[in-house]
């Protein structure tokens, strides 16, 4: 008799947390929609996001993101595969629309460095002073370990307008249509949305470059494309570790 009382109360509570936490998750859109830059820029380019999903065999309610950055070709890459699915396919490229610093990771305050590295994005910003932007979770541990320096530097952000000491600008309409893509993205349930950043597109030669120009950063750039390498060959995202050295493994 003790456990048929004890165990509908049990599943009405897994229920009701359940439903609390769904109703949360599928929120977020609704959230960002009090916002006027948000929902101006929701009303603009939804309509253009759903045809570019449903040209790729997508629906605006069963897709995940990935972004890509490359700061010597001061190009974005986006990308978008089924919820239920593991390869990735690539949904639009767009420029940076300034850049600062050189190639080189992030390791201090006020060096202008963009990172370089394995990211996030960490915060929707419906108030930014470049339109709208999207927060980048830099430092992680791996930059935090690697760097010398007391003050390492934050808010780092992908945004609009033409403006950087360390983010990634791009113009005002790729980041509207950027961040909608994320809303809807996170409205579907992706916890985190990737944002890897690299020094350039891999090639044997790019590789050889570089390294020639900054011998200094050799042995992080191969730590960096060793991780990815798994990506540029299968389309197909592994989750990135970060050991006690702070190298990224997979």
């Amino acid at each position: 008799m003790i456990c048929s009382t004890k165990l509908p109360l049990k599943v009405g509570l897994f229920c009701l947390f359940w439903l609390i936490g769904f109703n949360n998750y599928a929120s977020f859109l609704d959230e960002q929609l009090k916002y006027s830059r948000v929902k101006k820029a929701y009303q603009q380019k939804e309509p253009l996001i759903r045809q570019n999903l449903t040209d790729m065999d997508l629906k605006t309610s069963n897709f995940e993101l990935y972004v890509r950055a490359f700061k010597s070709e001061q190009t974005v890459r986006i990308y978008v595969k089924k919820t239920d699915q593991n390869v990735w396919k690539e949904y639009k490229s767009i420029r940076f629309n300034c850049t600062s610093g050189e190639l080189g990771p992030k390791r201090m305050e006020g060096d202008y460095q963009i990172p370089e590295g394995f990211y996030h994005f960490n915060h929707f910003n419906p108030y930014s002073s470049f339109v709208l932007s999207l927060g980048v979770s830099y430092p992680n541990k791996a930059d935090r370990i690697k760097s010398q320096f007391d003050r390492l530097g934050g808010n780092i952000y992908m945004h609009g307008g033409c403006a950087t000491i360390g983010c990634i600008p791009i113009e005002d309409e790729p980041i509207k249509e950027l961040y909608i893509l994320g809303v809807l993205a996170k409205n579907n349930g992706q916890s985190k949305i990737p944002i890897h950043i690299f020094p350039f597109e891999y090639s044997d030669d790019n590789f050889k470059k570089a390294v020639m120009k900054y011998p200094e950063h050799k042995k992080f750039w191969q730590n960096v494309f060793e991780v990815d390498e798994h990506f540029r060959s299968s389309r197909e995202l592994k989750a990135v570790k970060i050991d006690p050295n702070g190298d990224y493994r997979v």
